[in-house]
């Protein structure tokens, strides 16, 4: 869906926000927006992402998810000071709202590092298919040995990560070649096999959670030579899996559901699998 959208409104026409909040199907609207919002946040467009969230904030002025999300959105931007007042006003409507409590614990931890300012909003988000798991072609882990509690604040989900072999273990790196982790030694050692016979991987970070990283890694190529072995065979799927809502991977995976057979948005499955998760 293509809307026009201005700084504190939704769209410039004839109609007040209220009267297309109340035309139509309010409820309807509020999802559509919803998922634009989401969409825009695995891809990593946190600009487009924030005037989305300011948009349905002007229809539902106390719509917790909304200010989370927005939230969000101003810290991937490096905009700190109006991410707090949008946390503290999500604090004061829902004070026990766990993803705005774990938003603040981030922003907390970004305001103590100053040189993550910076970085944070040249990042950018990946292919939203790379978290659509694949059987055999794909699958998720948590990352053993991470990097500091700091360093973990600045990291956003759905960013590209580089796998890389160093002295038998598989170093998991940011784009910017910075360290994130270590994959557990017996999957590890299952693809750095295939990766001397040829196979190529991709990465991203699926969530962030206290200390915790999870990523998801999908084959991109198989070589002839291993063309009948399966990078993440059931067994060692179930066994480093981390759960994925069901609702994101629908949502992420079929464009083409009809509105009225669309699966609500799980924002607090989101949050932690991968928003911050988010």
């Amino acid at each position: 869906m293509d809307h026009q959208i201005k700084e504190n409104g939704f769209h410039q026409g004839k109609n007040t926000n209220n009267d297309l909040a109340m035309s139509g199907n309010p409820a309807r609207l509020k999802r559509n927006l919803s998922r634009d919002a989401v969409s825009l946040a695995l891809k990593g467009e946190w600009e487009r992402a924030t005037e989305v969230n300011r948009a349905i904030l002007e229809l539902f002025e106390d719509d917790v998810e909304a200010m989370n999300r927005l939230g969000k959105a101003l810290m991937e931007l490096g905009d700190y000071t109006a991410a707090k007042k949008v946390l503290d006003r999500v604090v004061s409507v829902a004070p026990y709202n766990n993803i705005a409590k774990k938003n603040v614990a981030r922003l907390t931890h970004l305001e103590a590092t100053p040189a993550a300012t910076a970085k944070q909003a040249r990042k950018g988000g990946t292919a939203p298919h790379l978290f659509i798991e694949e059987s055999g072609k794909s699958g998720t882990t948590v990352l053993q040995k991470p990097a500091g509690d700091q360093f973990i604040a600045r990291l956003t989900p759905s960013e590209p990560a580089n796998l890389v072999v160093e002295q038998n273990s598989i170093n998991v790196y940011t784009s910017e070649h910075e360290y994130l982790g270590q994959i557990e030694p017996r999957l590890a050692r299952r693809l750095i096999r295939l990766m001397y016979s040829g196979n190529k991987y991709d990465a991203a970070i699926l969530g962030i959670n206290d200390r915790v990283i999870s990523i998801i890694v999908r084959e991109t190529y198989r070589d002839r030579a291993v063309n009948d072995v399966c990078s993440f065979p059931t067994r060692i799927k179930e066994e480093h899996r981390v759960y994925l809502s069901d609702n994101l991977v629908r949502y992420i995976g079929d464009d083409n559901l009809e509105d009225d057979d669309e699966p609500a948005i799980d924002e607090e499955a989101m949050d932690t699998e991968w928003s911050d998760g988010e």
